[in-house]
This record gives structure tokens, C-alpha cells and sequence, in this order.
């Protein structure tokens, strides 16, 4: 959950007049949209951002009675606070569980005493078994520490990055530096770069020879009877959905601006395991979403990552960056990646309904995070 609150003191809150709150509807597009931009918050396009619920799997579902999240409106019908509630299902133990992803918390600086009152909304709405929050910003992490909990699997306050384009990668580091002629002095300063890598680098470990490692254009039926296998296999684990309807629908803006990369690795026709990456900003940079395997004794990762890295060095994508460390089956892209970089705050956070699940969820094994839960991969 993105967040921004403002910095006024609580003091000015004497002269304005208390907002109300109330349900946030789709015709609020435009003013959501400008309080956040106006706290740096990111704002999909209106069409997609409309298709977070209308083409959301669940909301045939829950569309009748799910509240796409909150407002905070003045006694002028001025939106100075707001938080979005997108529906997702995850699978735990044979049940289904609703989850809330939050999103887009911002409140205008004069009106900051009221932000907690939209948590309050968010995290008391019925109907929902857990909340999940994946992209907290540095304004928001401590107030959502206190309401939540920290995902226990893996450390999301770190990341790790492979740079394939070593003079881009340069060229950027120094214009953000603003040292001068950083576009002449980024090829010697990438050459440094390349050799001090090449000198360094931990190879990835071979793969099996049997496998095969391609490109998919969109998620097919092979991806519904793989997460068939996987909930079979992982009974105790708390997953996020991935059949094919839930994959591309999250994955449908991607997809549509050819920014999404599905990698498999099949072995005797069979789809075995896969990885999802998103090229994010210029479309230079890539960011890796999400690996899954259903043999858990095999590891397909530096197979998927070698054809990743491939890639990027193909189409000019000088940098691929992985959010969080950790987590076991991620070991050889923690161990390998040559380069590791601190956060400014933690990142995931999760809240269950019921007390007693959100005790069981607090030890590391229910749990399989990654940038495919809540909104961080919704880009």
C-alpha cells in the first residue's frame, strides 16, 4: 500500500471543518487520482485502473457488496483522503480466503489528523479474512506497523539487483549524482563497472539438461493445472490465486503494453515451473514478480534466471531488480545477484480477520510471499 500524509500539524485541524467518510465510487477516478498524484503516488490510467474490480475474477462475485475503498469528503464535496480495497483470493489449509489489498493511502496535509479514520474503515469492512499490504512508502510504514503485522518470511526491507547494461547503468547513477558530462564519463565508469563484475561474479549453477526453458505469450490452460499441483503439494502454505483467469487478470496491463515476461520450464511437455517479471519506468528496467515449482527437489531458478538475464541483455534492459531476500526457494538469486540494496522502510505487512489466524500466519512456514501479493506488482 502506497501512502502519503501530509506534514502540517495536527494544530490547523481547529480551523477546518471535520470531513465525513464515506465509500469511494468509480466516479472518483479524477479526484483520487489528483490526491495522489499530488502525495507522488502512481495512478494507473482510468480504464485500468477501473479493471483492479470490474474485471477482477472475484467481482462477480463480490461486486454487489465490496466497497472499492474509502473518502474522505468536505462539507464542499472536495476528496481530501482516500484508500482503495482491491479483492483477491488466497487459498490456506482447504479454505478460501478473501483478502483486502490496500492501496493508494493519502490524505491532504491540513486533513493528516483524520488518516487513521480510513484504516479504521479498511481493516473493520466485513466479509474480508485477511489484509495484505505490499507497497507501504516510508510516510505510511510506521502508522501500518502498528495496525498490522510484518509478513514473516523473508527480509522486505532489502533487494537484490543484476545490472546487464553496464554504461546505462552508469549513465544513470551519475546523473542522479548530477556530476557533469555524466554521459561521456558513463562509458569508461561501465567499463570499470563490467570488470569489477566479471572479476566478482558467483556464476548461477547448472540446470538440468532435460529442461526447457521459453518464452509464453499469455497464460494458457497448462498454468491451471499447474496450480492445481501446487495447492496439492502446499496444503499449509498461504498462496495468493494462479490459475489463469487470476494471473491474467492481474497481469493484464503488462500484457497489454508488452511489458510482461512469463519464463516456464517444462520437461517431457509438462510445464514443471515458471517466472513473471515487469518491465517497469522507461521500459529499461525489469523487475521480478514471482517463481513458482512444483518440484520442489529440482531447482528450475538459475535455469529461468540465465534466459531472464538473456533477454535483458537482448532488448536493452540494463538492470533487473528483485524486491525482498530471504525467502528459501529465492536462495540462488539472494546468493548470485552481485549487487544488494537497503530500502528505506519495510515494505509487506499483513493483518488476518480472525485472531487466531493471524497468530497462525505470524510463523515463516504458512507463508510463499513475493512481489505477486497485494498491489505491488500492479503496474
Amino acid at each position: 500500500m502506497s501512502a502519503g500524509v501530509g506534514k502540517s500539524p495536527f494544530s490547523k485541524l481547529e480551523t477546518l471543518s471535520a470531513p465525513h467518510i464515506r465509500p469511494a465510487r468509480f466516479e472518483d477516478y479524477d479526484d483520487i487520482a489528483h490526491l495522489a498524484s499530488a502525495h507522488s503516488l502512481k495512478t494507473l490510467p482510468q480504464d485500468d485502473w477501473r479493471s483492479m474490480w470490474l474485471d477482477n475474477p472475484l467481482w462477480p462475485r463480490l461486486g454487489n457488496d465490496w466497497q472499492i475503498g474509502w473518502v474522505l469528503e468536505t462539507t464542499t464535496s472536495e476528496i481530501v483522503g482516500s484508500v482503495l480495497n482491491v479483492p483477491s483470493l488466497y487459498r490456506f489449509r482447504g479454505r478460501e480466503l478473501i483478502c483486502g489489498n490496500g492501496r493508494s493511502w493519502a490524505t491532504a496535509s491540513e486533513y493528516r489528523g483524520y488518516a487513521l479514520w480510513l484504516m479504521e474503515e479498511y481493516f473493520n469492512q466485513p466479509g474480508v479474512d485477511l489484509f495484505i499490504n505490499t507497497t507501504v512508502g516510508p510516510m505510511a510504514a510506521r502508522l501500518i506497523d502498528r495496525l498490522s503485522a510484518r509478513i514473516p518470511q523473508g527480509d522486505w526491507a532489502t533487494g537484490s539487483t543484476w545490472v546487464t547494461g553496464y554504461v546505462e547503468f552508469a549513465r544513470q547513477r551519475l546523473r542522479l549524482r548530477h556530476v557533469p558530462l555524466a554521459d561521456l564519463l558513463a562509458y569508461p565508469a561501465g567499463g570499470v563497472l563490467w570488470l569489477k563484475h566479471a572479476i566478482r561474479k558467483k556464476p548461477l549453477p547448472n540446470f538440468p539438461r532435460a529442461v526447457f526453458v521459453e518464452s509464453a505469450e499469455c497464460f494458457d490452460s497448462r498454468f491451471d493445472a499447474f496450480w492445481d499441483e501446487l495447492v496439492r503439494q502446499n496444503p499449509d502454505k498461504l498462496m495468493g490465486e494462479r490459475n489463469c483467469r487470476a494471473l491474467s487478470w492481474h497481469f493484464a496491463i503488462p500484457m497489454r503494453t508488452s511489458r510482461l515476461w512469463i519464463l516456464t520450464a517444462s520437461r517431457n511437455r509438462q510445464l514443471r515451473a515458471y517466472c513473471i517479471l515487469v518491465r517497469t519506468g522507461d521500459g529499461r528496467q525489469v523487475d521480478f514478480v514471482d517463481y513458482q515449482t512444483i518440484e520442489p527437489d529440482i531447482d528450475f531458478l538459475p535455469g529461468l534466471l540465465h534466459a531472464a538475464l538473456r533477454r535483458c541483455a537482448k532488448e536493452g534492459v540494463y538492470i533487473l531488480r528483485n524486491l525482498g531476500r530471504g525467502v528459501p526457494k529465492m536462495r540462488v538469486l539472494d546468493d548470485c545477484a552481485p549487487y544488494r540494496n537497503e530500502l528505506s522502510n519495510w515494505r509487506f505487512f499483513y493483518r488476518a480477520a480472525d485472531p487466531d489466524l493471524d497468530a497462525e500466519l505470524r510463523a515463516a512456514r504458512f507463508w510463499d510471499p513475493s512481489v505477486y501479493d497485494g498491489d505491488a506488482s500492479f503496474k
